[in-house]
């Protein structure tokens, strides 16, 4: 299938759907995100405002709004929020292509629910599970194959990567780091993010706006805020065959 990635951040999500054999472009408004992305996988990416996309040429659509927006622990979701002048989620959950997935944290304050979509534990997706990591994912799909069922915490098993892994903070329980006592590095986060850091994120570009610290914070923030490749693998390899009919219809 032809699928389209919005928000594509540093290409996890869409490396996963690739990893199923899918065709995907991402389209990503951050340059720097969208410089990260072209590293990864086919590199495949396009920097424009996801809203400007025309989506009627894609058979599916996954969707990975800024998390902030909905965060109750993150005070840039009314800046972004501002930017973009409405609830990205919704904005998501309103396409209307066949085949649609929007993935997106898991609130627990403020009273909020999460009627609008399913939880699914990182852990589920592998027989040997490295993360525990969950999120809703909304939409139209077919369920995907899972190792087990879901819990919000599997005893044993890393904490969520965080967005800010780079602040160490070895004695916080809820993240990687109290987890191992200590911070991680690149490589180690993306090992539980399930891919393998890219050449050209150790090369900070000339053009980047910031010193050699910010580019470093900057990886680790791309890796916190991705969806696990193999989480987004196994929704994509549901479709694996619908892949293979619409590549022979479309090579006739």
């Amino acid at each position: 299938m032809k699928i389209a990635v919005l928000f594509d951040g540093a290409g996890l999500a869409r490396l996963g759907l690739e990893q199923a054999g899918h065709e995907c472009i991402g389209f990503e408004l951050d340059p720097w995100k969208h410089y990260l992305s072209t590293w990864v996988g086919s590199g495949n990416c396009i920097l424009d405002d996801v809203r400007n996309v025309n989506l009627k040429s894609f058979d599916a659509v996954w969707c990975s709004p800024p998390c902030q927006l909905r965060s109750d622990l993150n005070s840039n979701g009314k800046i972004l929020k501002e930017k973009y002048g409405e609830d990205l989620l919704s904005w998501c959950l309103g396409i209307k292509n066949k085949i649609l997935w929007v993935e997106n944290i898991h609130q627990k304050k403020n009273g909020r629910n999460n009627v609008w979509g399913k939880k699914y534990n990182a852990t589920q997706f592998l027989k040997n599970p490295i993360q525990n990591r969950t999120r809703i994912i909304g939409g139209r799909y077919k369920e995907p194959d899972l190792f087990r069922g879901y819990k919000s915490r599997m005893v044993g098993v890393c904490p969520t990567i965080t967005a800010t892994e780079y602040k160490g903070g070895a004695l916080c329980n809820g993240r990687a780091s109290g987890f191992y006592g200590r911070r991680l590095t690149w490589e180690e986060c993306a090992y539980h993010q399930g891919f393998v850091i890219p050449k050209g994120w150790y090369m900070m570009p000339m053009d980047y706006p910031g010193n050699l610290v910010k580019w470093v914070n900057n990886i680790y923030e791309a890796i916190g805020n991705g969806v696990p490749v193999y989480m987004a693998r196994a929704f994509g390899e549901k479709y694996r065959d619908q892949f293979k009919r619409y590549n022979l219809k479309r090579n006739k």
